[in-house]
């Protein structure tokens, strides 16, 4: 017969008592290499509760002790039954151990028996979305979410569309959102995600429907940054817009905290140079860039290291390659230096698929300069297959697939190591320009944390310079320029579709391939307009009021 589960403790002495049990564990194998160690943590666990013990296993599995997880999940099971709960640990510890069918089949269990357990249904997206699989991905999570609506759990419901937007199924997330609140779920904090998917969806209209709404409903909607959306959601012609006036008035609202009055003031800032008031932009620009500055700072430790290793080639080359039927594109340059606009021209093409930025690379890198030197080459090998799966997909085959993270020129090392076949076009820009248009951003990454000091900036230029020169002078990298694609879209176009070996059959007028674009980067709106040559040399209108700007001359 079945124990009866005792009352668990409370949560932090749950925590406490895992954390025990697992280091006595740890400590113990250390000196006993035996079965004696796995021996007494069940003795000790004998006195513990069912949510204890799976608490044990979980933290096993996070301490890289999976096998121990799993003979600690068998007790459990043993001694109080089955469990969806049981399911989904041993899912994680199967996946501890490579084994994604096991733990895939695992979750689906765990969910099937309880449909309303979040944990495994991300945890099963997230199985998926490793291996590439993000229309697989999709699926559970439209099924969970349609389930939280009917349920009006509102939190799970924003989890679950957060994963689905951050893997890049954003026209599911804003679908799933719009039937939420249609549904008469009315939580600011859906709003306001419906109005952000819309923005990358480029649905402007909706977007500052959405942004407006929360102003009206919230106390405190200016946490939010309420105000700067609305400001991107068009472009300004009338002084007297009522969109106008509601973000300027974010500046008098009471209780603001720094982090917000920047963001209003980005916002203000927009506004005003879509009217060609330059002088009360750069007064904005200029308070908003100094509070986000003293919040966030700048490591220019970290940075300096990050030049150097971009600097230092280490990695082998992988000659032999991995057996790709495409070609990788590497759009590379300062951020705000035409890599989205590149992108955007590239993807007319019929063989071409934009992937945005993507944004492990970095992590491919640490992984494979952390292998030892004689695994090295294996490493950079199974690098370039995990990197591949993410280009792919389980969609649509093309023959070329673009990444257009910019940040991408600090790790050209690995670039070339894992793909003897890469393209990389290089962006460049009027140093002005670039300068200036990154003092008018809001980032979110910490890697952008350097664009609210001009000092900076210059430094992070010339840095790139630097680094671009060395490889430019090792690998055939295409070199475009902002100013070329704005003056002669069709003929840049085709040199970079020569470049990449593409048929020059692009016809510019057509939209990309994309199911429905998605922009989540600061040229959001920027992106979506006809190509124009107004922000070729912007800089000089903004020197009489922002002088540093100068030195970029």
């Amino acid at each position: 017969m079945k124990q009866t589960a005792v009352e668990s403790n409370p949560p932090d002495v749950v925590k406490a008592n895992v954390i025990a049990l697992v280091d006595a564990f740890e400590r113990d194998v250390q000196i006993d290499h035996s079965s004696g160690p796995l021996v007494r943590l069940m003795t000790r666990l004998a006195r513990h509760s069912q949510h204890d013990m799976e608490m044990c296993a979980l933290a096993l599995v996070q301490k890289q002790w999976p096998n121990a997880a799993l003979a600690v999940l068998d007790v459990v099971e043993s001694r109080y039954g089955s469990a969806c709960s049981i399911d989904y640990h041993r899912a994680g510890a199967m996946r501890a151990l490579g084994k994604l069918d096991e733990s895939d089949a695992l979750a689906k269990c765990a969910l099937a028996a309880d449909p309303t357990n979040l944990e495994a249904a991300i945890f099963l997206a997230s199985n998926y979305r490793e291996r590439g699989q993000l229309r697989a991905a999709a699926v559970v999570l439209h099924d969970y979410c349609q389930g939280a609506i009917a349920r009006n759990e509102t939190d799970n419901l924003l989890a679950a569309l957060r994963f689905l937007s951050e893997s890049v199924e954003i026209d599911i997330a804003a679908e799933l959102c719009e039937a939420a609140i249609h549904s008469g779920l009315d939580d600011p904090r859906l709003i306001a995600e419906s109005g952000k998917l819309a923005l990358q969806l480029g649905e402007f209209e909706l977007a500052c429907a959405r942004y407006k709404d929360i102003l009206a409903r919230m106390d405190r909607p200016h946490e939010m940054f309420s105000a700067q959306a609305i400001s991107q959601t068009k472009k300004f012609t009338d002084p007297d817009d009522p969109d106008a006036a509601l973000v300027f008035s974010a500046l008098g609202a009471p209780g603001l905290s720094p982090t917000a009055r920047a963001s209003a003031l980005f916002g203000c800032a927009k506004i005003y140079d879509d009217l060609g008031n330059f002088q009360a932009a750069a007064a904005a620009l200029r308070e908003a860039n100094q509070i986000i500055h003293a919040e966030r700072g700048w490591d220019e430790g970290e940075w300096s290291a990050r030049v150097g290793r971009a600097l230092q080639p280490e990695l082998p080359r992988n000659e032999q390659g991995i057996d790709l039927n495409f070609v990788p594109i590497f759009i590379v340059g300062m951020p705000r230096s035409g890599t989205t606009l590149t992108a955007e021209l590239l993807q007319k093409h019929p063989q071409v698929r934009s992937r945005g930025e993507l944004n492990f690379m970095r992590q491919l890198d640490g992984y494979a300069l952390s292998a030892p030197s004689q695994s090295r080459q294996d490493a950079v090998r199974h690098s370039a297959e995990i990197y591949a799966t993410h280009l792919l997909r389980d969609d649509e085959r093309f023959c070329f697939y673009i990444d257009k993270n910019p940040m991408n020129f600090l790790l050209l090392d690995l670039i070339f190591a894992s793909f003897p076949s890469a393209k990389v076009i290089c962006c460049t820009r009027s140093k002005g320009d670039v300068a200036l248009s990154l003092w008018f951003q809001f980032f979110t990454s910490p890697l952008t944390n350097f664009c609210y000091s001009f000092c900076n900036i210059e430094q992070v230029i010339n840095d790139y310079d630097r680094v671009m020169r060395f490889w430019m002078s090792r690998q055939a990298i295409h070199e475009t320029s902002y100013e070329r694609l704005v003056s002669d879209p069709q003929g840049e176009t085709s040199r970079m579709l020569d470049f990449i070996g593409a048929s020059d059959a692009c016809d510019l007028t057509h939209g990309a391939n994309d199911r429905r674009r998605v922009i989540s980067t600061a040229s959001i709106w920027q992106a979506r307009q006809p190509i124009y040559t107004t922000s070729v040399a912007k800089y000089k209108r903004y020197i009489k009021w922002i002088p540093e700007l100068e030195v970029f001359s």
